[in-house]
């Protein structure tokens, strides 16, 4: 038979927590890929704008270079000629206009990796020193010198920083291009603004993230803690509890499932409450008294009633009073009903039926609640017991009790070997074994039920009902 886990499930394991994890990640996931998505879209949005807004300001500039003073710039070879002054003049206008915080110049004799400064707007250059062209701008500006049109690069770095750049041809009059006029921008504001928008989208994701969480988490006890109180309820049944009651309030699936176990249960209950009774009468047939295990459950249950035991205790206790000697069945008869007294050899076969008791129920579930009494009913407070010699509070409270009411009705009714004995001799003799056979605490509570309850109890009518609280009903 399987056992049911007791103990508290690890947090990976409970379906809140499943569920609750789901929800964040699956709602960090939207929140991520979404502004991931939009990230990318602004990123690329604002670098065309920013490409174009540089494209025009060089196309705008290029117009205002006249293409053959240029050329006189370049013929002469030096940087102290009115034409270079002109010409830079104009560069520094369109640095200035545009707020340009680098020089913007021309550049010219471009090859494969490097060009030569022309003219700057400001700042010492000298015409024609070398200039070493990025990887990122050197097909950009080949193909403005080739094709004559403007155009602007990515992103891009090299050992002064990070750059946008646009470039647009200087035209002569014959229209064709005699230099480049280069637009650069730093990007580094661009990139801390771009760096910003990535720390606000991981801050989002991650507020979304435990929004979800804490929505995800109140969602889902919502739907398991139902589902715990069903398995719970289950447990108790594995037990052999029926008692059990859970109120599901909701309509779908869980509250359907509640109402079939509980009528699982219910059929549970009448078919156990059926065993118990067959089992009772066969017990009873065997030992030729009628009601004999009735009266002795009614007078285990009033003294439990004097004493702080929980409603599984008051069920098992019960349970345990109807099949206490149910291991009577494997002692024979001659033992079980001799008038005499018994030999070693009989009484070690008479000790043997709490065993025996035990080894029958414990393969039935449903019954399992009575092993408590069925076991440890012949075990004696102060040791010295059967079968295993149990003593104090070693021996379980259930079977105390019963052990003080079996041994009262006993000596209240007649046995083969002897006669019976009156009510107030029987429970002075139970006063004068508490600590020694009896638990004093379960003597005292027995005590102090009046003796006309006693006599209502000890006399149960043959034939008489089983309680209407047996384990199961």
């Amino acid at each position: 038979m399987v056992t049911p886990t007791r103990g508290r499930l690890p947090a990976w394991r409970r379906l809140a927590w499943r569920l609750g994890a789901a929800f964040l990640l699956l709602t960090a996931l939207g929140i991520l890929l979404s502004g991931l998505l939009q990230y990318r879209a602004q990123d690329r949005a604002l670098r065309r704008s920013l490409g174009s807004l540089l494209l025009n300001i060089a196309r705008t500039g290029a117009l205002l270079i006249d293409g053959e003073q240029h050329q006189a710039v370049l013929a002469a070879g030096r940087s102290d000629t009115p034409a270079y002054g002109t010409i830079r003049a104009q560069l520094l206008r369109i640095q200035q206009a545009n707020a340009l915080h680098d020089a913007v110049y021309t550049l010219v004799d471009i090859r494969e990796e490097w060009a030569r400064f022309a003219v700057i707007s400001q700042g010492p250059t000298p015409l024609g020193e070398e200039y070493h062209l990025a990887p990122a701008i050197r097909p950009i500006l080949r193909r403005v010198m080739a094709e004559g049109t403007a155009a602007y690069t990515d992103i891009y770095g090299n050992e002064h920083g990070t750059w946008i750049t646009a470039f647009a041809p200087v035209r002569d009059a014959a229209g064709r291009t005699v230099a480049v006029l280069d637009v650069d921008y730093r990007a580094d504001v661009y990139l801390a603004e771009r760096a910003a928008v990535r720390r606000r989208l991981y801050v989002h994701s991650l507020a979304g993230a435990l929004l979800a969480l804490l929505a995800g988490l109140v969602f889902a006890r919502r739907i398991t803690r139902p589902v715990k109180q069903l398995a719970a309820l289950a447990r108790r049944v594995v037990e052999g509890d029926l008692t059990g009651r859970v109120y599901v309030t909701a309509r779908d699936e869980i509250g359907m499932l509640a109402n079939v176990l509980h009528l699982m249960v219910q059929r549970l209950q009448v078919s156990n409450r059926s065993v118990v009774e067959v089992l009772v009468r066969a017990l009873e047939a065997r030992s030729g008294e009628a009601g004999s295990l009735r009266r002795l459950a009614a007078g285990a249950l009033a003294v439990a009633e004097r004493l702080e035991v929980s409603a599984a205790q008051r069920e098992a206790l019960e349970l345990g009073a109807l099949l206490h000697d149910i291991g009577d069945i494997r002692t024979p008869e001659a033992v079980l009903h001799k008038p005499g007294p018994l030999s070693p050899e009989e009484r070690r076969l008479m000790q043997q039926h709490p065993a025996a008791g035990v080894e029958i129920l414990e393969t039935v579930p449903l019954l399992t609640p009575a092993l408590d009494v069925v076991g440890a009913h012949h075990e004696r407070y102060g040791g010295g017991g059967y079968p295993h010699g149990l003593r104090g509070e070693e021996i379980p409270l259930t079977a105390r009790i019963f052990a003080v009411v079996d041994a009262l009705d006993a000596m209240t009714h007649d046995r083969p070997y002897r006669r019976a004995r009156p009510l107030g001799e029987a429970l002075e003799a139970l006063g004068s074994e508490a600590g020694g056979q009896f638990d004093p605490r379960v003597v005292e509570a027995t005590l102090s039920i009046p003796h006309d309850r006693w006599e209502q109890f000890l006399g149960g009518a043959a034939g008489a009902p089983a309680p209407a609280s047996l384990v199961g009903a």
